[in-house]
Parts: C-alpha cells; structure tokens; sequence
C-alpha cells in the first residue's frame, strides 16, 4: 500500500510541478483512482487512442485439437479506427478488417460492398476479430476497482469491466493493470451469465517514441480458452511505429477498393 501511494504522490507532484508526464501516466488522488484513466492509459499499450501507429500481428492458433492456424496481418490505427490488411496465408492476402468505434466491417477487392461482421466472431484459435484491433476498453466499458494484487511478483490493480454495449467484443472482462507502468498484464472474460470462458497473458515488450515520451507497447498476448484447454492462440506483435495515414484510410466507402 505503500508504493501504491508512493506512485499516485509523484504523479500528482509532476503535474503540479508543470514537469512532462509520460503518455502511461494516470490522473488519480491517493484514496480513488480513476479506473477510467487507467484502463485509457492500459488501452494506449495496444494501440487504442494514439493517433497513428502501425504495426504487424502474426497470429497462431488451434481450434479442438485440429491443424495450427498461422495469418499474418498489417494493422493500422488512429483514435477509435482501426484496419488490418491480412499478408499471409495467400489466400486471405489484401482482405480487410475496419473498425470504426464498434462496428466492425469485412472487405475486399472482389465484394462489391463491405460486409458487416461481428467483434465477437472468432478468427484463430480463440482469438475474436476484436482482439486483433487496437483497443479501446476506456470507451466500450464501465470501470470497476476491485483491488490491487500481485501479478508475477508486480504489483496490479484488478479491475471490472462490464460492456455498455452488447456491440463491443465481451460482456465482461476482469483486467489487471501494471499498478506502476499502467500497461495490461493479464485478462479474464466472462459471459453476460458470469462463465469464465478465455483469458489472456500480455507481454510489454515493444516503446514507441511519441511527442518526446516513451509508449510502452504489446509485444505478445496469449489467449487460453478455459472450456477447451487445447483451444488456443498466441499473437506476437511487431514492426510497431507511429505513421500518419491517407484521409480515407479509415473511409468504409474506401474498403473494397484494389
């Protein structure tokens, strides 16, 4: 408890002071920190909120004991879009995925129109089309602190996530957050009845330089289904840089085009 309060007085002496804060720091008093800023700051390690980042995810997964699903995709985000370009395996290559807020879209160069699709549908392994977008959980969630506990010998805050919208990835997800570095460090979902069904380990191995400030960024995240132990997917992130994009990447009218 006391490094907890430690870390919240020199967050809040930076600020007085008029010091630079880092992009991961968290508004907060000693007694209530806001959820909501933590889960943003948590969010900014994957992508979510920063206004032009791009990176490659190359995903492995298996479904019940069948053949290993390998896909490679380039994913593309700014504020609350997102756009992955699959690269491998040959035949899904140039198919796309937008998110703009919640809603999710499927194109290529060969439909005539996009196609809507849900973030919930599965893509490898246990891995939902959502968790390959860059996330925003600050925005699709209500924000519960439960407690602070350790997470491989680091202090974490455990935090209640419960779904404003049925058109968000989960219904509900129980998210530990670095108490120090205010990045992800593991999750569990549960269904809308409270079964825990997947959870997830995070790895934060990648830094973007943003505005003179290091980002810390995911480098892996594993995600073990509960129900189904030889279900499973490994998502391993890499080539992450900030990049300014052309106006209509994130355009819905621009997503079949070759």
């Amino acid at each position: 408890m006391q490094r907890f309060k430690a870390v919240i007085f020199l967050g809040m002496s930076l600020l007085a002071s008029g010091a630079a804060v880092p992009l991961h720091a968290v508004a907060a008093d000693q007694q209530n920190p806001n959820p909501t800023e933590i889960v943003a700051a948590s969010d900014r390690a994957r992508g979510g909120g920063l206004n032009g980042v791009q990176w490659t995810i190359d995903i492995t997964g298996q479904d019940s004991g069948g053949p290993i699903d390998k896909r490679t995709y380039v994913v593309r985000a700014s504020g609350d879009d997102s756009l992955a370009q699959a690269t491998y395996p040959p035949r899904e290559a140039g198919s796309r995925l937008l998110q703009n807020g919640r809603s999710m879209w499927f194109g290529k160069a060969t439909l005539t129109k996009p196609v809507s699709i849900s973030t919930r549908q599965k893509m490898v392994g246990p891995a939902s089309n959502g968790d390959i977008a860059s996330t925003n959980y600050a925005k699709d969630y209500d924000a519960t602190i439960l407690r602070t506990e350790p997470v491989n010998g680091e202090d974490a805050y455990v935090i209640n996530l419960v779904a404003k919208s049925r058109f968000v990835t989960y219904d509900r997800i129980v998210y530990y957050v670095s108490v120090a570095r205010h990045v992800p460090l593991k999750a569990e979902f549960y269904t809308v009845s409270g079964k825990l069904f997947k959870t997830a380990q995070f790895e934060i191995g990648n830094k973007l330089q943003i505005d003179g400030s290091t980002q810390p960024f995911v480098s892996k995240m594993s995600i073990q289904d509960t129900i189904d132990r030889s279900n499973y997917s490994v998502l391993q992130y890499s080539d992450v840089k900030t990049k300014k994009f052309a106006a209509d990447t994130f355009n819905l009218d621009a997503l079949n085009r070759p």
